[in-house]
């Protein structure tokens, strides 16, 4: 598994950075989120959140500081956030549980496929384009809920649903070709 070394200085890269900011912000999000009071506060701090997601590949890639640490903590950033922010919701926003429900499913299995990948092949996955896109939707539809309620975040929620499942389709076909040795549909190994 030398390809997946991680070095240290990775840690002082700015897009990693902002990653470790996103977990630090996660509890104070989940704190106002849980206070229909503060849902301003809320949404600052959710806001916030998912933009240091949106800069922080583009970040890396104009610096020259695309790393293996990067490639680990990003997705589990991205995963925790919009879970934990799903469940949060649902118990204070009327974000539904059977969609939250859908959507841990579907990361608890990214993660562990990933995991299998990366023990099996010395590889870590990257995500597809609608797994980006899906991020983006559920990001829309998630500040609808904590703005107002299910009244805007419900249409978006639906909309979300669309990438959401193309996603849940391409994760899975991708990690049954990566199992057996196929390559990728472009012509190369990486996903």
């Amino acid at each position: 598994m030398d390809n997946v070394k991680i070095e240290a200085k990775e840690l002082l890269y700015p897009s990693n950075l902002l990653t470790i900011s996103r977990l630090l912000l996660l509890p104070v999000t989940l704190f106002y989120l849980g206070r229909p009071e503060r849902r301003r506060e809320a949404l600052a701090c959710f806001a916030f959140t998912m933009f240091t997601d949106a800069i922080d590949g583009p970040i890396a890639r104009s610096r020259g500081e695309v790393s293996r640490l990067g490639e680990l903590l990003d997705p589990i950033a991205d995963k925790l956030v919009l879970d934990s922010t799903a469940i949060m919701l649902s118990r204070t926003r009327g974000f539904p549980w059977p969609i939250t429900g859908l959507i841990l499913f579907r990361d608890i299995g990214i993660l562990l496929a990933a995991l299998v990948v990366l023990g099996r092949r010395a590889k870590i996955t990257t995500a597809q384009s609608s797994g980006k896109a899906t991020t983006v939707a559920l990001t829309a539809a998630t500040l609808g809920y904590v703005a107002d309620g299910p009244r805007s975040g419900r249409p978006l929620l639906w909309i979300a649903m669309i990438p959401f499942g193309i996603s849940f389709v391409q994760y899975g076909v991708r990690f049954i070709r990566l199992m057996r040795g196929q390559n990728h549909p472009s012509g190369s190994n990486s996903p």
